[in-house]
C-alpha cells in the first residue's frame, strides 16, 4: 500500500493512526453486513443448484437410481433364503457396486 503521507512527528503518527482506525472500522462494518447476508446467499445458492439439477436431469437420474436399487434389494430379499448371511452378502454387494461407480 502506498502511503501519501510522510510521518515526521508524533502528530503525523497520530493522524495516520486515526486514518487506519477509520479504515479498519469501515472494513469491519462491511464484514458484518456480509455476515448478515450470508445465510440468504446460501439459500439462493442451494435453490439455484436444485433448479439446475432439475433442468439438467441429474436429480431425476439419481432418484431413479435410488428407487431401482431399493426395488432390486427388496426383490433379492424375497428371492433369497431368510438367513442372515444372504442379506449380509446382498448389502455387501450393494455397497461394493456403489463404491465402484
Amino acid at each position: 500500500m502506498n502511503n501519501k503521507y510522510n510521518i515526521n512527528s508524533y502528530a503525523d503518527l497520530d493522524r495516520e493512526e486515526m486514518r487506519v482506525k477509520k479504515r479498519i472500522s469501515k472494513q469491519e462494518e462491511q464484514i458484518k453486513l456480509k455476515l448478515k447476508t450470508l445465510p440468504e446467499e446460501i439459500v439462493k445458492t442451494g435453490i439455484s443448484k436444485i433448479i439446475s439439477g432439475i433442468v439438467s436431469g441429474d436429480i431425476f437420474k439419481t432418484t431413479v437410481s435410488v428407487i431401482k436399487t431399493i426395488k432390486n434389494t427388496f426383490s433379492e430379499i424375497k428371492n433369497e433364503e431368510s438367513n442372515s448371511s444372504g442379506i449380509f452378502n446382498m448389502i455387501k454387494n450393494i455397497v461394493k457396486d456403489n463404491l465402484s461407480k
